[in-house]
């Protein structure tokens, strides 16, 4: 008893620190959850965008006899994915923002989890043995509404999970999980066809096609080995008036307004949102820019087939042949997509590195930038790197490699990032979701076109002139996604997130310039970014809010 009288003053003296540091770990521990919840989903959304560009090679030789023979469905099959998407992203990132981020999520990842199921058993729906890519893509429609689901959704958890000066460079760590996933489904797919065979051409329903189906099916893994994970957590403490950071994202919107001393009031409707031009110069920046960026990503890494057969003068196989699967890097798709995917990946790590460091905006600039010069570059070029020889196919392999490098260094980091962190709150999913919806629409309209544009220049003035066109068509938009960047986007980098869990825990955190950050100073397109005390931007923030 003496000894414990003695300690008293000593133990009340230290057990607030001790309470408070307890309090930071849990704090640390939730966020570490939620990040990596949001980068494993997004490692299942990228292989499973992904993993068809083998598949769909596979099984149209297996069931059609060759590529040519079914091509309206094998578009169908690579396009129903990205229809799907859009929806999703329109539809839960309303969700995410009536019923909380996590409650949203889990939902998503069922579908995603369903879909890529059904998508590995996929047969003839009749007679017609082609059909079975009718199945693939009513399946891998739905698969697409779970994928679309995850971009909006963790995103935000990722940034409203991090601090001021790391939010930039976790949300960025989040999404490199993309590039992990561009590099293994080609790997993944390689191994199996290594391992199982490739089926033979027009065997049909005679070849299970255990590896293409194995490949489809993996596409499950990352959702399945996130359930136990995503079963954490979910109840409240109870109690306290506010929340904790772990349960602020499975909190509904109209909670987190209430604890900030706002109405809750209803939920805006997507449409509503949309009419308030508040918000329209800054979606001109977010789903503007994702839209121009991915009509030339999405169209190059789902048509990448068709891109490196023109490279490497593959023409495609008469009936009979096999697939251009196996062989050397010449004939063989798995190793060409693993060695683009291999150049770009280093990308999403400079990102990663430099976006808290040089800011979003100028990233996305100097990306768009880079993009064209190397499309210009493969497009101008092209003649004289085909009269080359072996030299001159590896330059042009290393140039379209590098359109993926600085993809992924500049705007494919950026347009993942700008939305969550640009909107408040109690839109923030929503119009993180349009965002992502107008860069799927984007992809859809440059997966569709780029093929048939390229066949129909190719038909008219000769197979050269195809891909040289469509390069140069790509390095045009890139260019019109340089210029709305230029007018529209804002950089934000260690401004303070409305209603992110550390902006309100942990207030006294400050970025790595020491309590300034780089705030935008209004005042016209284009406005320069200067540096400016932390505390005049939060004052500046308060007087535009009051008006």
């Amino acid at each position: 008893r003496l000894l414990s009288w003695a300690l008293r003053p000593a133990c009340d003296r230290w057990q607030p620190a001790c309470d408070s540091e307890a309090r930071l770990r849990q704090r640390d521990s939730a966020m570490n959850r939620k990040l990596l919840i949001s980068a494993i989903s997004n490692l299942s959304t990228a292989y499973n965008l992904v993993i068809i560009n083998v598949s769909h090679v596979t099984i149209a030789y297996q069931y059609c006899g060759g590529a040519d023979a079914c091509s309206a469905q094998v578009e169908a099959a690579s396009t129903a994915v990205l229809v799907g998407a859009i929806l999703g992203q329109l539809t839960f990132g309303y969700i995410g923002d009536c019923v909380g981020r996590s409650a949203a999520l889990r939902l998503t990842m069922a579908l995603s989890l369903f879909g890529a199921t059904i998508s590995a058993a996929a047969v003839p729906l009749g007679g017609d043995s082609s059909s079975v890519l009718t199945f693939l893509a009513l399946s891998r429609f739905v698969l697409g509404v779970g994928v679309g689901g995850v971009y909006p959704l963790s995103a935000t958890i990722a940034t409203e999970s991090s601090s001021n000066a790391e939010r930039g460079r976790n949300a960025s760590l989040v999404f490199s999980m993309q590039g992990v996933a561009n590099l293994a489904a080609p790997l993944v797919s390689w191994a199996l066809l290594a391992v199982f065979g490739v089926p033979a051409t027009g065997s049909g329903g005679a070849d299970p096609g255990l590896a293409w189906r194995l490949a489809l099916a993996l596409g499950a893994l990352p959702g399945l080995l996130l359930v136990p994970c995503m079963g954490e957590g979910r109840g409240g403490q109870g109690g306290g008036a506010r929340h904790t950071a772990d349960e602020r994202m499975s909190a509904p919107i109209a909670a987190l307004r209430a604890e900030a001393g706002r109405p809750a009031g209803p939920s805006s409707t997507l449409l509503s949102t949309l009419r308030q031009r508040k918000y329209w110069s800054k979606l001109l920046g977010t789903a503007g820019g994702w839209f121009l960026f991915d009509i030339t990503f999405y169209g190059n890494s789902l048509f990448q087939p068709t891109v490196l057969s023109s490279v490497f003068h593959v023409d495609q196989a008469a009936a009979g042949d096999a697939p251009p699967l196996q062989g050397d890097l010449a004939h063989n798709l798995c190793a060409q997509m693993a060695v683009v995917a291999a150049i770009g990946l280093p990308g999403y790590y400079v990102s990663v590195w430099l976006m808290d460091r040089v800011g979003r905006r100028r990233i996305q600039l100097q990306g768009f930038a880079c993009m064209a010069a190397a499309f210009a570059a493969l497009g101008l070029a092209y003649d004289s790197l085909e009269s080359a020889g072996a030299g001159g196919r590896v330059a042009m392999l290393l140039l379209y490699g590098l359109t993926f490098f600085f993809s992924n260094f500049g705007p494919n980091s950026t347009t993942f990032i700008l939305p969550s962190e640009t909107f408040p709150p109690e839109v923030r999913t929503t119009l993180n979701g349009f965002s992502a919806a107008m860069g799927k629409l984007g992809a859809t309209l440059g997966s569709s076109a780029f093929k048939p544009m390229k066949d129909g220049i190719s038909a008219a003035w000769g197979p050269a002139a195809g891909l040289r066109w469509t390069m140069l068509a790509c390095a045009a938009v890139s260019l019109a996604g340089f210029a709305l960047t230029y007018g529209f986007v804002e950089d934000r980098r260690g401004i303070a997130m409305e209603g992110a869990a550390t902006a309100r825990e942990d207030p006294a955190r400050e970025d790595n310039n020491g309590g300034a950050s780089a705030a935008p100073i209004e005042g016209g397109l284009g406005a320069a970014f200067l540096t400016v005390p932390a505390n005049a931007t939060a004052e500046a923030r308060v007087r535009r809010e009051a008006a």
